[in-house]
């Protein structure tokens, strides 16, 4: 009987680690949206001080919602995937740099890609004639 009740509480303990939560795409629905996440270039997700965790399409949603509903940025972690990074490679938004234009197609026309830093963004940044976008400037 103990070592059920080791077993539970270490379960339970397990289930309230707040991090970063891998998304089903093609199966999750992006928070603010509601269209499915599918295209892993453009997916971002934030984790709350409580460790709740929403998923979104693409990082215009995902500033519309934290405006909507007033999340604030003290305690909550913001993170985005990296354009050229592998599936579930995900960076903090407030330290990504951001191109945004038309050629990055993002499911609800946000258009930005983020990049880990300025020397990936500066592979694409200068060929299209564009300028980074910091986190705090996303509208």
């Amino acid at each position: 009987m103990k070592h059920k009740i080791f077993l539970f509480a270490i379960l339970l303990l397990s289930a309230c680690k707040a991090g970063f939560e891998p998304i089903d795409y093609g199966k999750e629905a992006c928070a603010h949206c509601k269209m499915t996440i599918v295209d892993p270039r453009f997916a971002c997700e934030f984790i709350t001080a409580k460790g709740r965790v929403y998923k979104f399409d693409d990082v215009l949603c995902m500033k519309k919602y934290t405006e909507e509903y007033k999340i604030p940025a003290g305690g909550t972690t913001f993170l985005v995937a990296e354009y050229y990074g592998e599936k579930d490679k995900f960076i903090n938004a407030a330290n990504a740099i951001y191109l945004k234009n038309e050629l990055y197609a993002s499911p609800m026309n946000g258009n930005m890609a983020a990049f880990n830093d300025i020397q990936a963004a500066n592979r694409l940044k200068d060929s299209l004639g564009i300028q980074p976008v910091s986190w705090s400037n996303i509208q």
